[in-house]
């Protein structure tokens, strides 16, 4: 898709004022109580998979800030009696490092951001509105895996073959599975398996992942999809051209108001789906309730 065709997208696929003008969580409006409820009925056996994770070893050998974990005490000369450890950890977790959930006000187009809001009232001292304590409740609903590397018989998405809307509805149709409204949806691109295959994700500094074509939005916003996610970064990178780097976050997180959780480790997800020939389940994601803040570091879990 172009950048030319993109503001018409935008355009279409906007949910500002959907839900209010005072509202700060978007698609997440579409989980209902009810949609929750009719979820947790995806919960046969009790299995439970995360599929968080955080990079600390600084292997994916980025250009951004690596992930400090200090040990501010250890258990290395403890005597008798009581003691403790204690760590301290510092995330730059918008990046490839962390599975991290976006908060509303993370990203901006044309000075504003969802629900028609400034982009200013994110200040420096944090974002005034749009901020991931509109989730702090979580996110409890039926989530969906598709599996594209299976679906185009590959073992990952090539970066520079963005995954487009014909593709969705094929792998939903060979998995034997649907969406429904309220819906978490999780994108598989193979992405560890590329990594291993080109060692490295970076070439000349720019960062190498497969993801969505823009031209998926749309689809996104007819499907009634609550939340999307992905192991890559949702969006196709790089670009093959435009000046617009990540529409998907765009057409997601400014107009439509879905959240995005980025990163998620999702191989072994996509191995429990494979093994039960079963790819719905009950999911639920857990963001802190960081004051003014543009996201949280997560660890969502999936329960069969």
């Amino acid at each position: 898709m172009s950048d030319e065709e993109l503001p018409a997208v935008f355009e279409a696929v906007s949910n500002w004022g959907r839900w209010g003008a005072d509202d700060e969580r978007g698609t997440v409006n579409l989980i209902t109580q009810e949609v929750t409820a009719r979820a947790a009925a995806e919960i046969r056996e009790g299995a439970v998979v995360g599929f968080g994770s955080i990079d600390l070893s600084g292997s994916l050998a980025s250009a951004e800030p690596q992930t400090r974990h200090v040990m501010l005490k250890d258990g290395e000369d403890v005597g008798a009696g009581y003691a403790s450890a204690t760590d301290f950890v510092g995330i730059d977790y918008h990046g490839v490092h962390t599975s991290h959930f976006d908060a509303l006000c993370h990203v901006f187009y044309d000075g504003r951001m969802y629900n028609d809001r400034p982009a200013g009232l994110v200040r420096s001292t944090g974002a005034e509105a749009n901020t991931i304590e509109a989730f702090r409740d979580g996110i409890a609903t039926r989530g969906v895996l598709l599996d594209i590397p299976s679906l185009r018989g590959t073992a990952f998405v090539e970066p520079l073959s963005p995954i487009v809307p014909e593709e969705l509805d094929a792998a939903l149709a060979a998995q034997g599975t649907d969406i429904r409204e309220g819906d978490a949806l999780f994108i598989y691109v193979g992405r560890s398996a590329h990594r291993a295959a080109v060692a490295g994700e970076f070439v000349d500094g720019a960062l190498q992942v497969a993801g969505l074509d823009a031209s998926c939005l749309p689809w996104l916003h007819a499907k009634g999809i609550a939340v999307l996610g992905s192991d890559g970064a949702n969006d196709a990178l790089p670009r093959r051209g435009g000046a617009e780097r990540v529409p998907v976050h765009v057409g997601a997180i400014v107009y439509m108001g879905m959240p995005l959780l980025d990163n998620a480790a999702l191989d072994a997800l996509a191995d429990a789906c494979r093994e039960r020939s079963r790819w719905n389940f009950f999911t639920a994601i857990t963001p802190l309730a960081i004051s003014g803040g543009t996201g949280s570091p997560v660890n969502p879990l999936a329960i069969f």
